[in-house]
C-alpha cells in the first residue's frame, strides 16, 4: 500500500421498499431495488500507521466515536483474518445522515475491500466478504458489488437488475431531516400490530398504462416506511406531494428517508420542481438517464 490511498464513496436510492417479514431477532426481511450513485459521495483518506489499530478523523467531529461503522468493519475483519494493520483515516462526510442513503454503509464496503486487499494471501474470497458484509450492516453487501440490484433477505440476497431508466430525469431530494433506521423499523412494526394498512403500494397516485415507460417491467416502486415517517415527519410528505403536483411522473422516499426520489420525463417540469425546491432551501442533486 503507498503511503496515503485516497478512496470516494458513493451513495444510494432505493427505486421501491417493500418490508416482507421480520425474523425472530428482530432483522426484517426486505425487498427492493437498490441503485447506486456516484454523487453526493464521501472522501476517505487512509495512512498506514506504525501504531497498531484504527484511528479516525472525521468532518463533522462528532462521526469520530467507536460507534462510527468503519470501527466495527476493522473490527470484524481482524477478528475474520488476524490480520489488524495500523492505520489513520479521515473521513470528510457530505452524504447526508439519516437520509435513506446508505452513505456509512458505502464507507463501510469500501474500507472491507481496502482491508482485504492489503491483506494479501490471507484476504477472503468474495462470497466470504460478502457473508461478512452483512454481519457489519444490511446495506453492506450491496457496496461490495455497487450495481443496480433487486436485494432481498435482510441485505445479504443480491441479483443484479437491468433498468430501462432511459429518457428520465431524476431529482434527489436530501430535506435535511434525521430518521433513524431502527426508530423506523419499530414504528412499522408497531402499525402491523395495530393492522394499520400500508397505503404506499403505488409509486404515484394512478397507474401508469404507458407501455413506453422505462419502468414498465419493473417492480412497482413503493416504500413500506412511508406511512409511519410520513406520520411522524409530515413536511417529507408535503414534499413528495409538491413533486407530485409539478409534474413528477412518480415520487418515493429512499430508504428510511428522509430523502427522496421524484421522476421526471419533461424537462419543464423538472425546472419548476427545482425552481420550488430552491425557494424552500431544500437541498438536492440532479441526475440525467
Amino acid at each position: 500500500m503507498a503511503k496515503q490511498v485516497s478512496l470516494k464513496t458513493g451513495c444510494k436510492v432505493n427505486l421501491g421498499l417493500r418490508i416482507t417479514g421480520v425474523r425472530k431477532d428482530g432483522y426484517h426481511y426486505i425487498d427492493s431495488i437498490f441503485y447506486p450513485l456516484p454523487r453526493p459521495c464521501d472522501h476517505i483518506d487512509i495512512l498506514r500507521s506504525n501504531k497498531p489499530g484504527l484511528r479516525i478523523k472525521c468532518c463533522p467531529p462528532e462521526l469520530e466515536g467507536t460507534q462510527n461503522i468503519l470501527h466495527k468493519t476493522y473490527d470484524i475483519f481482524a477478528q475474520s483474518t488476524n490480520f489488524s494493520p495500523g492505520l489513520k483515516v479521515f473521513l470528510q462526510k457530505n452524504v447526508p445522515i439519516g437520509a435513506g442513503l446508505g452513505g456509512g454503509s458505502a464507507n463501510a464496503a469500501a474500507m472491507l475491500l481496502l482491508l482485504n486487499r492489503l491483506c494479501g494471501s490471507r484476504g477472503l474470497p468474495k462470497g466470504e466478504l460478502i457473508s461478512l458484509a452483512a454481519k457489519i450492516g444490511g446495506d453492506v453487501p450491496f457496496f461490495i458489488h455497487n450495481k443496480p440490484s433487486r436485494v432481498r433477505g435482510i441485505g445479504e440476497t443480491l441479483s443484479p437488475v437491468r433498468l430501462k431508466l432511459k429518457g428520465f430525469k431524476m431529482l434527489l431530494i436530501c430535506p435535511g431531516i434525521h430518521v433513524d433506521t431502527a426508530w423506523a423499523y419499530r414504528q412499522w412494526d408497531l402499525l402491523q400490530k395495530k393492522s394499520v394498512t400500508d397505503r404506499t403500494h403505488s409509486l404515484t397516485s394512478t397507474t401508469t398504462n404507458d407501455k413506453s415507460s422505462p419502468l414498465k417491467d419493473q417492480l412497482v416502486l413503493s416504500n413500506s416506511f412511508e406511512v409511519p415517517v410520513f406520520r411522524a415527519f409530515p413536511e417529507i410528505g408535503k414534499i413528495k406531494t409538491r413533486m407530485l403536483e409539478n409534474g413528477a411522473a412518480a415520487c418515493v422516499m429512499s430508504g428510511s428517508g428522509s430523502s427522496l426520489i421524484a421522476m421526471f420525463r419533461d424537462q419543464k417540469d423538472v425546472f419548476r420542481a427545482c425552481a420550488q425546491l430552491d425557494r424552500q432551501s431544500c437541498p438536492y442533486f440532479f441526475y440525467i438517464f
